[in-house]
């Protein structure tokens, strides 16, 4: 009986888990669904490890708009650092897959 307990608590905790994680991906993807195209394609080429200059030649913008949209978009998704953009990325499925730069 004990075991099953145990069992039945674990399961239960699993669950919630689940859950939080649930809701904190699709409280992501609202706050991803604000952000503009423009900012959208900052935020993929960021994760792909492009620097501010090169995402600015890419997009034809300056590195100062880029670091801007940059901004925003850190803001928006709630990023403090580049690694927790990068991993918010992957989450949302828009980093571009190991070694390929966009």
């Amino acid at each position: 009986m004990t075991l099953q307990a145990i069992n039945s608590g674990v399961a239960l905790e699993r669950d919630r888990i689940g859950r939080e994680r649930d809701s904190q991906l699709n409280d992501l993807r609202t706050r991803y669904e604000l952000l503009s195209p423009r900012e959208r394609k900052v935020l993929k080429l960021a994760s792909a490890g492009l620097l501010n200059k090169q995402i600015g030649d890419k997009m034809k913008l300056s590195e100062v708009t880029v670091q801007i949209h940059r901004r925003i978009v850190m803001h928006t998704l709630g990023a403090k650092s580049l690694p927790d953009l990068v991993r918010l990325a992957d989450a949302l499925g828009v980093a571009p897959r190991s070694g390929a730069r966009s």
